[in-house]
């Protein structure tokens, strides 16, 4: 096991060690921050963390090698998340609570303005984007940029309506696989004919489930003005 060598501000050093075991249980996962945190626990004492942020994805790990994953949660599990002094964040989910003690102040803006910018992505930008990352406190003004409901969040239009990002994200969230076809179909086919009629017998051959999250990805797409279907079961 890795030595726990910390830093003067207390927290433990992420060594190239524990960020290759990271790399490793995440596999191909695309990884977009890792720091060395501390979580609040219910008796009252921190514990040493590194906190890893994802696409659509919060992970906590065990300080040690192999490391170990102690907790994870879809950014849309979160129902409220706010900021207190001294770099703390307090994360509200469908399951429990997380009370997190970031290192820095620029960290602690990178933090709540990544996952506020993945939910915009996923509801782009639209009256269904809720309103769960309002950071309070002493943020940066550049903590607020990537908000949903924030009007400098928004970005040009994205192939049909950014359906892709939006069914990645639920794919995530429901715990299944990303069927790459759908996306292919949509961003390729649907697009290069502006097609805005959705059919959802060409993925007839899929799962209930699949289709059942390709209906949900609809829901929050302002491109698509149709759903076709015909005999299909949705659960």
């Amino acid at each position: 096991m890795a030595s726990k060598e910390t830093t003067t501000a207390g927290f433990v050093n992420v060594s190239r060690e524990i960020t290759e075991s990271i790399k490793k249980l995440l596999d191909k996962q695309a990884i977009k921050f890792v720091r060395a945190i501390k979580q609040d626990t219910r008796s009252g004492k921190m514990e040493d963390r590194i906190l890893v942020l994802a696409t659509w994805r919060l992970y906590l790990f065990a300080v040690k090698v192999p490391t170990k994953m102690e907790v994870t949660f879809n950014f849309l599990e979160i129902r409220a998340m706010n900021t207190y002094p001294e770099h703390q964040v307090v994360i509200d989910t469908d399951k429990t609570t997380y009370s997190l003690r970031i290192q820095t102040q620029d960290q602690l803006d990178h933090m709540v303005s990544h996952i506020n910018y993945a939910l915009s992505r996923v509801f782009n930008n639209s009256i269904y984007a809720p309103p769960i990352c309002r950071a309070e406190g002493d943020l940066s003004e550049g903590s607020h940029k990537f908000s949903p409901n924030s009007e400098s969040s928004l970005e040009p239009q994205k192939t049909c309506g950014g359906f892709s990002e939006t069914y990645a994200a639920l794919c995530d969230y429901n715990g299944i696989g990303c069927k790459e076809e759908v996306q292919w179909d949509v961003d390729t086919i649907y697009h290069s004919q502006d097609n805005r009629e959705f059919n959802l017998l060409d993925f007839s051959h899929l799962d209930s489930r699949d289709l059942a999250v390709i209906v949900a990805s609809i829901a929050y797409n302002t491109w698509f003005t149709k759903l076709h279907c015909k005999d299909m079961r949705i659960i």
